[in-house]
């Protein structure tokens, strides 16, 4: 999704990309919508790290999200250690330095022609599985490699997206259908292959035991399911755009770093309650919303005045 999203301007601006304001407008919002949450995360399991356990009379440090050192603490801003969630903004936020590159190639190099787009991304995928082989390897949570062909699939639907708008393919209500109705299977296949749910209904475990690993599948399945969004007659469109799931959506990335510490902290005081998960759910959900509030929807806003321009 979001090199979909991030490599989609880069396409439509065209030669236009490769100026240093766009490049310098889009690392500077990269930057600001990831690091000032990140680095005050990081900083709240520093510091518990350090204290907290002295405070609560413990014999060795507790910390959350996690215990981290003051060295973890400045690995973890340098991308070079990935603890507990956030390996995968490791992973990300490495991409973000090789996204322009693919991008431009795309848009300047190739023109954004649809089959020289189509041969480099297998070209790059297959590449890279040569290199980073998918594996259920621990250290590959902390590698971009092996993560690589989601990413690719993410920036050739993009080019693919621009590609149909330009045809006027959403004239086509062949089209269309054809489309929702290939992203609906692909959304069924992606449920069935949730661990939970495949093994509830085969009543037996199958392969997929851990959901991420298997990273060529579900990136081609949910690339499926984006476009159908983005190109199809809107059945999927509609049920993401319900109010709720957009707000969800907004508080995201809150809710995937501290759903963690709801986690730990009801474990840690040992409540057993009904509906517990539910509960914790809540509390997420009113932490996530109070944290995008007074930081990341306030940090969103940031720009580079000096670079910023009209549509920047």
């Amino acid at each position: 999704m979001s090199s979909f999203l991030l490599t989609l301007p880069f396409i439509k601006q065209g030669a236009g990309a490769k100026s240093k304001k766009f490049i310098i407008n889009y690392s500077f919002r990269r930057f600001f919508r990831i690091y000032p949450l990140y680095s005050l995360y990081l900083l709240l399991g520093l510091i518990t790290s350090i204290a907290l356990w002295k405070i609560v009379g413990l014999d060795k440090p507790l910390g959350y999200p996690f215990v981290l050192s003051l060295k973890g603490f400045f690995e973890h801003l340098l991308l070079i250690q990935g603890k507990g969630v956030t390996w995968t903004i490791l992973v990300e936020f490495r991409y973000y330095f090789v996204l322009p590159i693919l991008a431009l190639t795309y848009s300047v190099i190739l023109k954004n022609k649809l089959f020289p787009s189509v041969a480099l991304t297998i070209s790059l995928i297959i590449l890279s599985q040569l290199i980073w082989p998918q594996s259920e390897s621990k250290a590959d949570g902390y590698r971009l490699g092996p993560y690589l062909p989601i990413f690719f699939m993410g920036a050739l639907l993009a080019v693919i997206f621009h590609k149909w708008q330009e045809r006027k393919m959403n004239e086509n209500k062949k089209a269309l259908i054809i489309v929702e109705i290939i992203g609906i299977f692909a959304a069924i296949t992606l449920i069935f292959m949730i661990p939970s749910v495949s093994t509830y209904i085969l009543e037996r475990e199958i392969a997929y035991t851990h959901y991420h690993k298997h990273y060529i599948q579900f990136g081609f399945l949910w690339s499926v399911v984006v476009f159908s969004c983005t190109a199809g007659i809107g059945v999927l469109r509609k049920f993401f755009e319900i109010s709720f799931l957009r707000y969800l959506g907004f508080i995201s990335f809150s809710v995937y770093l501290l759903h963690v510490i709801v986690l730990k902290v009801f474990k840690r005081v040992g409540l057993e309650i009904p509906m517990q998960g539910w509960i914790m759910l809540v509390v997420t959900i009113v932490i996530s919303h109070i944290s995008w509030t007074l930081i990341e929807k306030p940090t969103s806003k940031i720009r580079w005045t000096k670079f910023s321009g009209k549509g920047h």
